[in-house]
């Protein structure tokens, strides 16, 4: 393994945030504060050297912008240490594996990273504000997998891609069920999703919809996996 040596330097301007990245939380970066006068700083920045983002050579933060934040507040030099990354694509997958490996990442913030290198996590963010589902929801819609296995990894990864023709429609179709089903379960809209991305194109939307409203509270209550995806097929769906 290649050693990374590490460097020191007070020279703030010297960094930049990278566009891809989430956005500084004031409250995390206050955590980070609290920590560096408990125990100190007991971690590097990771930066990379490159002129990828806007034609010129800039040291970007791949890894610790809340650290880098938190340093600043306190007036203390920073400690970093330099990646080399050849594509955009391979700036994204370095700064998304630090995350993950940190697990200070939600799925979103994957999204709005990779977004920036591969148009169908655009198209994911665009369907993901258009109708106010869980990007795993529009995801399983978009490669027509409905099933969660495997599928955050993915994400992750930056392998999404969307592969349904009639994506838009059919997530405009499931939020009218999903705005109805309101605050049951997580477990039970996932069920939900998978029985109709089943039968989607074979069944009668408007009735479907008067069916929701009359066996609502039952669907609300359901604690058997097995039992909701057949009770919601046979009353809810119809041709």
């Amino acid at each position: 393994m290649k050693h990374i040596s590490q460097k020191t330097t007070r020279s703030y301007n010297t960094f930049h945030f990278l566009p891809m990245n989430r956005e500084v939380n004031p409250k995390h970066a206050e955590k980070m504060v609290e920590s560096i006068r408990d125990m100190g700083c007991i971690r590097d920045i990771i930066v990379a050297d490159t002129a990828l983002i806007d034609g010129q050579k800039k040291k970007f933060i791949v890894d610790g912008q809340h650290l880098f934040t938190a340093l600043v507040r306190e007036g203390m030099p920073i400690r970093y240490r330099e990646i080399e990354v050849k594509t955009e694509e391979d700036l994204v997958s370095r700064m998304a594996s630090l995350n993950n490996t940190s697990k200070s990442w939600g799925l979103i913030d994957y999204v709005n990273a990779w977004k920036y290198v591969n148009p169908d996590y655009m198209k994911l963010i665009k369907y993901i504000n258009l109708y106010n589902l869980e990007p795993t929801m529009i995801a399983m819609i978009g490669m027509e997998q409905y099933t969660t296995s495997g599928l955050s990894s993915i994400i992750k990864k930056g392998k999404f891609s969307m592969t349904n023709p009639i994506v838009q429609q059919m997530c405009k179709d499931f939020s009218d069920f999903f705005v109805k089903i309101g605050k049951a379960d997580r477990w039970v809209k996932f069920n939900f999703l998978k029985v109709f991305g089943h039968v989607y194109g074979k069944y009668d939307h408007t009735k479907s919809l008067k069916n929701l409203d009359k066996h609502l509270s039952v669907i609300k209550s359901m604690s058997d996996n097995t039992h909701a995806q057949s009770f919601i097929k046979q009353k809810i769906f119809v041709k």
